[in-house]
């Protein structure tokens, strides 16, 4: 069948919140920022209870270690919104709510190999980003990280502004990507994180200000401009790296841990801790949990630690951790080939979707099997603007008026020749572009 045309996607705008709901599907989303990731047992019991009553009794584990609560009804807005705000988890506008994009090592505290225990720094980040309101101008997307080392290391999650842990209370600063990709700037003092980052942010908003196309990210103004700019202007605030050299990650070392892998490694993943952490780790199909099974989780534990790769550490389980788990329908060995699916929610989820991504994705687990071993990803996206996965999949199914075009190593939307198939189709189409490629074909 012939490409009847791009598929493009759709363009939301702003990032939802609790103080900023955004109307899909199934209801208002909201999101719930969880300040260094740590959700106490009592706090994830009390938000499993809001999503049973106002909501439609799902949560989806997002990307940047938060909650987001699906389906509340227009009544139920208000009593969630006091409700999360007794919990501490609601800023005082919706300006300072969406720039509280902290990303924390969800190890922090539990992992011995670890170079830093971030999750104050985390805090105090996240403190800092609501209270300056210079920084309420940033861009909603904005991303903050600090990163303590040790097996769960963000290497490989991205954000604007990193602080990678380097020992003896040092943090290394970059600009824009991911460890190895984004710009070293300079050395802070874990005391001098928080003023650093205001400066950082509002140098950032100021020399973008200045070019005649401002840069929306990080690092697009870092290739526009480099970073000698924000040198001049933070040299008081940082100390110079040694010349020409990127500071390396000690302690345990990234490569000790990932290899060649990006995360989540095993050892990240359900049955993979080995010993490795204090908590077990399990994860659910396409990172969407019910109400009740986060309910039944925390009775478990004493807290619950949200990962960026959509799995949860069940931090000092009891016995019975193992089995609650199992009843809810966890995810509880790495070997599990729904890891391998990533989904957005598609029909019914999303007014955008026209199929039922989960379905589909489950779908070609059974039927495609021990083929999944070969690839690292398949995507199932309702639209062209993967949300789930914007970036390129081993294999990539993207919804068009309830049809799909697959793509291998591609992108939502990236053009094909397979277009225009029936989800059995798609799912016959997937099984076989496996079959050649574990084949060498």
């Amino acid at each position: 069948m012939t490409n009847p045309g791009p598929n493009r996607p759709r363009r939301r705008g702003s990032c939802p919140g609790v103080l900023a709901p955004m109307q899909v599907g199934d209801g208002f989303l909201l999101r719930v920022r969880v300040p260094a990731g740590v959700l106490p047992a009592d706090h994830a019991r009390g938000i499993a209870e809001l999503g049973d009553r106002y909501g439609n009794g799902l949560i989806d584990l997002s990307q940047r270690g938060n909650l987001q609560l699906r389906g509340i009804s227009a009544d139920g807005l208000e009593p969630v919104t006091e409700a999360l705000r007794g919990m501490g988890y609601v800023s005082g506008d919706a300006a300072s709510e969406a720039v509280r994009n902290v990303l924390c090592s969800p190890t922090a505290g539990l992992d011995p190999t670890a170079l830093m225990d971030v999750r104050g720094v985390a805090r105090t980040l996240d403190a800092r980003l609501a209270e300056d309101a210079g920084l309420h101008r940033l861009p909603p997307k904005f991303g903050w990280l600090a990163c303590g080392g040790g097996i769960g290391h963000l290497a490989h999650s991205g954000a604007d502004v990193r602080f990678d842990a380097v020992g003896d209370g040092w943090f290394q600063v970059s600009l824009g990507g991911t460890l190895a990709t984004a710009a070293p700037l300079g050395l802070c003092r874990v005391q001098g994180v928080a003023d650093l980052a205001s400066a950082l942010g509002g140098a950032f908003l100021e020399l973008r200000a200045s070019l005649p196309e401002p840069p929306r990210r990080m690092a697009g103004l870092v290739v526009a401009i480099g970073t000698d700019p924000f040198v001049t202007r933070l040299s008081s605030l940082i100390s110079p790296l040694p010349p020409g050299e990127r500071i390396k990650v000690r302690g345990t070392h990234l490569m000790d841990v990932f290899g060649d892998a990006e995360p989540p490694h095993p050892n990240l993943l359900p049955g993979g801790e080995k010993g490795l952490i204090t908590g077990k780790v399990i994860a659910f199909p396409f990172g969407r949990l019910t109400c009740a099974a986060l309910s039944a989780l925390a009775a478990t534990s004493t807290e619950i630690r949200i990962t960026p790769w959509r799995a949860l550490i069940l931090v000092s389980p009891s016995g019975d951790a193992e089995h609650a788990a199992r009843a809810q329908g966890a995810i509880l060995s790495h070997a599990d080939r729904r890891l391998k699916l990533t989904a957005c929610s598609g029909a019914g989820g999303c007014d955008v979707g026209t199929t039922d991504t989960h379905a589909t994705a489950l779908a070609i687990a059974d039927r495609a099997g021990p083929l999944l071993d070969a690839v690292r990803m398949v995507h199932v996206s309702g639209c062209a603007k993967g949300c789930a996965h914007p970036a390129i999949a081993d294999v990539t199914l993207t919804a068009r008026d309830g049809l799909y075009d697959v793509a291998l190593n591609a992108k939502p939307g990236d053009a094909t020749r397979n277009t225009g198939l029936s989800p059995a189709d798609a799912m016959a189409s997937v099984a076989d572009l496996l079959t050649e490629e574990s084949s060498g074909a």
